[in-house]
């Protein structure tokens, strides 16, 4: 045995038995998530440690290596000041032999050229990377806790499918919640448009005060909401993926517009030639034609997905039960000064609303947006995702608060 202080023999009359190989083999849902992710407009680059060979071997495994995509080394990427590296990143799918530091070039360079840039990490140096990027996503079961602490968003499985999943929920909340913003504000300019109209022919008030109340109560709420908190009903990225950005873009202003005159013509003139059987039947006739209106365009926008889910319809069914309560029910209809419509006044209301329903369609807004948006990145490639944990605020981490655009900039310059 040798001492401490005395240095092992040199091995000698070894035999060389075999070699052994480890490897970590990618997972079988990454390629589809990939193709899906293509197909959203979503680049994914990939970033590692490891050998170009061997980075090159994986990336062309899952498919990342397409259309002339290329490896991009470490080294390569040192020489290249920040102007040339956005260059060099146009055809990069792969980062290898990447340090920390290269990591946060990348994305500066890309949230410098318009792009929102979603970090993948789970060790110790993927922290800095995490804060600094858009969104930081942590893997839950092989991630450490300091990359937990520094991401926003946890995956329990560590699964990138389930990272792509995230895309369908993310992508169909925004766009229900742009067709819940296109028929309330569509609603209240078709009400405005039929007050203002009717002031403009020298007619009299079409709706007073209560009405009005009355009316946003039942077109505004359970409507506007059911449609939107309803799940997606296809997990196609590429069709989601064509709502834009913007809170309220060119599309969706169109889009009220739309609604909005679809909602004011029939109503008004129902008001007009509903004037002669007296004030109080036109405005019951006015008032009802906007409620049924509105409800009958939250079913058309319950129906985009292409089935209409059961909290649309309930929704809807709801309200025009309340319109039926507010014209039947004699409390009720007292104190909004209501009445109940006469056969006359049932066929305009129904007129109004096919009408209403036949100008959405005569002029339709395509679906929502027509310009693609900026082209989010996702960064790297990790092993795995499916249930989605809550990252610890800001103000919870290890160290004071940092705002995001301060994340991974030295403390004396932020």
């Amino acid at each position: 045995e040798n001492g401490a202080d005395t240095p092992p023999q040199d091995p000698h009359d070894l035999v060389a038995l075999g070699f052994v190989g480890i490897s970590d083999p990618l997972r079988a849902t990454v390629p589809a998530a990939l193709r899906r992710c293509r197909e959203a407009g979503v680049r994914v680059i990939m970033i590692t440690g490891d050998h170009p060979a061997t980075a090159r071997a994986i990336a062309t495994q899952a498919g990342l290596l397409q259309g002339g995509e290329e490896v991009v080394t470490s080294a390569e990427i040192a020489e290249l000041q920040n102007g040339d590296l956005a260059k060099r990143l146009e055809n990069a799918a792969v980062i290898a032999r990447a340090t920390p530091l290269d990591k946060l070039r990348i994305i500066e360079s890309l949230q410098g050229h318009g792009h929102t840039v979603a970090m993948t990490g789970d060790g110790v140096n993927d922290a800095p990377a995490l804060r600094l990027a858009d969104v930081g996503v942590a893997m839950g079961a092989a991630g450490t806790e300091v990359a937990r602490q520094a991401a926003d968003v946890v995956l329990a499985d560590d699964d990138f499918a389930t990272l792509v999943e995230t895309f369908v929920e993310g992508r169909g909340f925004w766009r229900n919640m742009r067709r819940a913003l296109g028929l309330l504000l569509g609603g209240n300019i078709g009400e405005l448009g039929l007050v203002v109209g009717a002031s403009a022919l020298g007619l009299a008030t079409p709706l007073n005060t209560r009405q009005i109340l009355a009316m946003n109560l039942i077109t505004d709420a359970l409507p506007a909401l059911s449609v939107a908190v309803q799940r997606p009903e296809h997990r196609d990225l590429s069709a989601l993926a064509r709502e834009g950005t913007a809170a309220l873009d060119a599309p969706l202003r169109r889009d009220v517009l739309r609604r909005g005159g679809s909602t004011m013509l029939p109503s008004l003139v129902n008001f007009a030639l509903a004037l002669p059987m007296g004030l109080p039947q036109a405005r019951t006739v006015a008032f009802s034609s906007v409620v049924a209106t509105q409800l009958a365009q939250t079913l058309d926008a319950g129906r985009a997905e292409g089935t209409l889910t059961p909290g649309v319809a309930g929704a809807v069914a709801s309200s025009a039960a309340l319109l039926l309560a507010s014209l039947t029910i004699p409390p009720l209809r007292d104190v909004l000064t209501l009445t109940t419509p006469t056969p006359l006044g049932w066929g305009m209301i129904a007129l109004s609303t096919l009408a209403a329903l036949g100008l959405a369609r005569l002029f339709p807004n395509g679906d929502l947006p027509t310009r693609a948006p900026r082209t989010p990145v996702a960064l790297p490639l990790p092993p795995r995702p499916r249930a989605l944990l809550p990252a610890p605020a800001l103000h919870d981490r290890t160290g004071p608060p940092v705002r995001r655009a301060d994340r991974g900039r030295p403390p004396h310059l932020r």
